[in-house]
């Protein structure tokens, strides 16, 4: 093994420390199928960020701690090993040992209402609510969370989400009852035009874009990556030029309008909420390291996930000719969005922002979640 200063070296922007894997793009410490130092010492050897993995934990400054599964983990998803609930007593170890080294996460509800954590627990009580309520369809779920939104940006309004307390779960749920006629005639009336066609296939390439510090660097390779972009969000350019992990599809093709574009099948969609409602119901879509997000910007960027994972998801059905997205199209993609939805870069940019509240408007979202979301399959009796 090489001596400790050949194996680690200063990682960018953060205080932590990265092992080097010049030559495959491995670990330093893995034998190509098993870590070295588990095999030689055992598991409490190894450094702490190898032992949390594939669990993802957040610390808030309220006391609370939440944690999720790392999709980018091929173990990840695919329908075996424990559930969170049965790894509790190992994640509440590492989320001790966690708080001791790294300061607590916190968020406020939006830049211009910074209503503090506890007014967001409970919007987010009242999100989380609407969103599991399977007795709505999928689509009338996230477009009402949008128009409340939407509703509490008005200046008069913002005092509401300060003052948030227990009741407001209670009155989000009686607006989206009484208003759901109105709602589901805003969803039926959306439509996508050329400015949220542009900016969706440019939120795209967000997702597909490596950050990778050992490729991502050089004025050669962004003018590349610029040129491959430019070609996607005009048409032509294939998914796949930008990351082989696409599906191999023109961006053209985004947002979908074919009449035959797939359909997707009770275990797609399973796999599809696994993913969805741990990045809802921990909260990982805001604070912590998803791009200094506050409460109301991370929200939003949820709420297009659905979107953007069907579409990729259908894609991949649709380039092999197939009329059913399987189970394996959607957990090929969110293993690919993973990453890139909490850390990428590239969502920390002024137009990624701007896009992102574009793409969530009224109209806009609408009509995406009308062209991309493939109908769902009957509820279980």
């Amino acid at each position: 093994m090489p001596p400790w200063e050949q194996c680690f070296l200063p990682g960018r922007g953060r205080d932590f420390i990265l092992a080097k894997d010049p030559a495959n793009g491995r670990c330093v410490f893995s034998d190509g199928s098993r870590c070295r130092i588990h095999a030689g010492f055992g598991y409490q050897a190894k450094p702490l960020s190898c032992r949390v993995f594939p669990l993802h934990i957040q610390h808030w400054q309220d006391g609370h701690v939440s944690v999720e599964y790392r999709y980018i983990c091929p173990a990840v998803g695919g329908g075996e090993g424990k559930s969170l609930a049965e790894n509790r007593a190992a994640v509440e170890r590492l989320a001790r040992e966690m708080a001791a080294r790294r300061p607590a996460d916190k968020t406020t509800y939006s830049p211009e209402n910074p209503a503090g954590l506890d007014a967001v627990r409970q919007v987010q009580a009242a999100f989380a609510g609407i969103l599991h309520d399977r007795k709505l369809p999928f689509r009338l779920r996230c477009y009402a969370v949008q128009r409340i939104l939407d509703f509490h940006r008005r200046k008069a309004l913002r005092s509401a989400i300060a003052a948030a307390d227990a009741a407001f779960a209670a009155d989000a749920a009686a607006f989206v009852a009484k208003a759901r006629e109105e709602l589901c005639r805003e969803l039926q009336a959306g439509r996508v035009d050329a400015l949220t066609r542009t900016n969706f296939r440019n939120l795209l390439c967000g997702y597909l874009r490596d950050d990778d510090p050992k490729t991502a660097h050089g004025l050669r390779f962004r003018l590349e990556r610029t040129l491959r972009q430019f070609l996607i969000v005009t048409g032509p350019g294939l998914l796949s030029d930008l990351n082989p992990e696409a599906p191999h599809a023109p961006g053209g093709l985004f947002p979908p309008r074919e009449k035959n574009w797939p359909a997707a099948g009770a275990e797609t969609w399973r796999v599809f909420e696994n993913y969805f409602f741990g990045k809802l119901d921990s909260m990982h879509f805001c604070g912590g390291m998803v791009h200094g997000y506050t409460y109301e910007e991370g929200m939003r960027h949820l709420l297009l996930l659905p979107v953007v994972a069907f579409s990729l998801a259908c894609a991949r059905a649709w380039h092999d000719q197939r009329p059913e997205a399987g189970a394996d199209d959607m957990l090929q993609t969110v293993r690919l969005l993973d990453f890139t939805f909490a850390r990428s870069p590239f969502f920390r940019l002024r137009p990624a922002r701007r896009w992102i509240r574009q793409l969530s408007g009224p109209e806009a979202y609408a009509g995406l979640l009308r062209a991309a979301l493939p109908p769902e399959p009957s509820p279980e009796r």
